[in-house]
Formats: structure tokens, C-alpha cells, sequence
């Protein structure tokens, strides 16, 4: 069985937003912020080839917890202890992924 290792994937923009959902691998430690404001922090469990989709542990012991790309959420990948490894730019952090809810169903 494949055993990851981010080691090997080299620098990633931690605490910067990640709008390209390819560069998130099993056992990578997220932050998501959703559309209402929420921030939900875990560590994701398991992700779709596509990667439009992945299911997240969550930190707060409230089990786990679908993501989809269009949910309009903003997914920031972070150090395992939580703190962001770099400071990110302007433009990265303003990324988004996905539409609002409100766009989506129109």
C-alpha cells in the first residue's frame, strides 16, 4: 500500500487558500471556511479521484464531514499543529473554490 509523504511534494503555500483541489492528498491537515463564515479544521480521510469532493475528521470530535467543490468553502491547508508554515500573498489570499450556494442553485 502506498504510504503518503508530503515530504516529497515539496513546499506548499500553508494558510493560503487552495483553489485547485489536486494538491490535497489523505492525512493533509485543512482549514475550511465555509460560505456563512464557519471555519471547520481537520484532516481529510479520503478524496475522490476527480478531487471535487473529499471527507474530512474533523478536529471539534464531530465525526466526519463531505466537502464538494461547488459548496462555494474555502479550503487552507495548514501545519499539522495548525500554524500556517508560510505567509501567503494577496492574490493567493483571495482564492476561492467553488460559487456561493445562492449562485450554484440558479
Amino acid at each position: 500500500m502506498y504510504k503518503h509523504n508530503p515530504a516529497r511534494r515539496g513546499p506548499v503555500p500553508a494558510a493560503a487558500p487552495i483553489p485547485d483541489w489536486s494538491k490535497l492528498c489523505r492525512n493533509d491537515h485543512v482549514e475550511v471556511r465555509t460560505a456563512g463564515g464557519a471555519v471547520i479544521s481537520g484532516t481529510i480521510d479520503m478524496i475522490a479521484a476527480d478531487r471535487s469532493v473529499f471527507w474530512m475528521i474533523r478536529n471539534d470530535g464531530a465525526g466526519r464531514t463531505m466537502l464538494c467543490s461547488v459548496d462555494g468553502v474555502t479550503v487552507i491547508k495548514v501545519a499539522q499543529d495548525g500554524a500556517p508554515a508560510r505567509t501567503p500573498s494577496p492574490s493567493q489570499v483571495q482564492a476561492r473554490v467553488g460559487r456561493p450556494r445562492e449562485q450554484a442553485a440558479a
